[in-house]
């Protein structure tokens, strides 16, 4: 038994493979990328820790200015 196609139907077949394989790519490097979510949560511990650190250093900076400001002009 001969399977016979036409020509558009060829090339309607390969368009569709390629769609395929891209999008079988594009799962490809998303499961690659994926973060579990103990990473994200070591990911949240860090971020959280440098904006303490930060919000530290702006309220030391803060009673600098304010204690620079209420020194008496001679």
């Amino acid at each position: 038994m001969a399977f016979n196609i036409t020509e558009d139907q060829y090339k309607t077949l390969i368009a569709r493979l390629y769609a395929l394989e891209e999008n079988h790519n594009n799962i490809a490097i998303a499961v690659g990328n994926f973060s579990t979510i103990e990473q994200l949560q070591e990911l949240l511990v860090l971020i959280k820790t440098d904006m303490d650190d930060l919000r530290n250093k702006v309220s030391a900076l803060e009673d600098r200015v304010t204690s620079i400001e209420e020194e008496p002009l001679d």
